[in-house]
């Protein structure tokens, strides 16, 4: 069964909680699939970033941080769509990393193309003359397997592992931000884009098919909501969890 978890918009300390609780819990689906949104525009830095490096990005001053147990590049969540995968890593995905990732974003690319949105895969040569110092920001860095629209980044994930399972978390870019303005997302550079909420549900199904699952929807369980709130009081909600590099 593809567990689905739709959750309504909320603070980041909270989201990241929701997903390590998803990744540390003990639930019996073959794999969780949650989507979620944002309460406010919130800059979630990668795990080895630090804290003073949001001083590179000036427009994302004022907005509330927070830091992620992933790694990669500061992700300015606003105008988005953001999901993540809790999968078992010995029965499906324990072979490659990239697997997860193929499954997520090419289903995305299949559906985008419904629109007819031509997204793609990052490949190797696309890496080429970005040179030696990353960006702050996610969506301003290329790895192989993100999914481009054009030479735009609109989709990025990171994976992070906890004994026999896998999360992996990610932010589709729907539109650009007042706050990121530097960033376009699909409404800016394809003509008809879709809704958040025809997206979420057209990916939801695309995604169940590759997965050969069936769809059951869900919602967070008492002791689920009980771990969560634990680890955003001890650590996403933390300032020094957030200020730790």
């Amino acid at each position: 069964m593809l567990r689905l978890i739709i959750s309504p918009p909320a603070a980041g300390a909270w989201n990241m909680a929701v997903d390590e609780a998803l990744l540390i819990g003990d639930n019996s689906a073959d794999i969780t699939l949650r989507f979620y949104e944002w309460q406010e525009p919130t800059l979630s830095l990668g795990y080895f970033q630090t804290l003073a490096d949001r001083s590179r990005h000036s427009a994302s001053q004022d907005c509330t941080v927070v830091r992620r147990a992933s790694g990669g590049g500061a992700i300015l969540h606003d105008h988005e769509l953001t999901y993540s995968l809790v999968a078992p890593v010995g029965q499906r995905f324990g072979a490659s990393a990239a697997e997860l990732y193929d499954v997520a974003h090419q289903s995305l690319i299949e559906v985008l193309s419904d629109w007819n949105i031509a997204a793609h895969l990052c490949a190797g040569e696309e890496l080429l003359g970005l040179g030696a110092i990353e960006p702050f920001l996610c969506f301003q860095r290329r790895s192989r397997g993100d999914v481009l629209l054009g030479a735009h980044k609109i989709c990025g994930s990171a994976q992070r592992r906890h004994q026999s399972r896998v999360l992996q978390h990610g932010s589709v870019l729907l539109g650009t931000s007042s706050v990121a303005p530097e960033l376009s997302g699909i409404r800016e550079l394809a003509s008809g884009s879709p809704e958040l909420s025809d997206l979420r549900s057209a990916w939801l199904g695309r995604l169940a098919h590759r997965l050969q699952l069936t769809v059951g929807e869900s919602v967070l369980q008492p002791a689920e909501l009980e771990v969560a709130a634990q680890i955003r009081e001890g650590k996403f909600g933390c300032p020094k969890w957030t200020a730790k590099r």
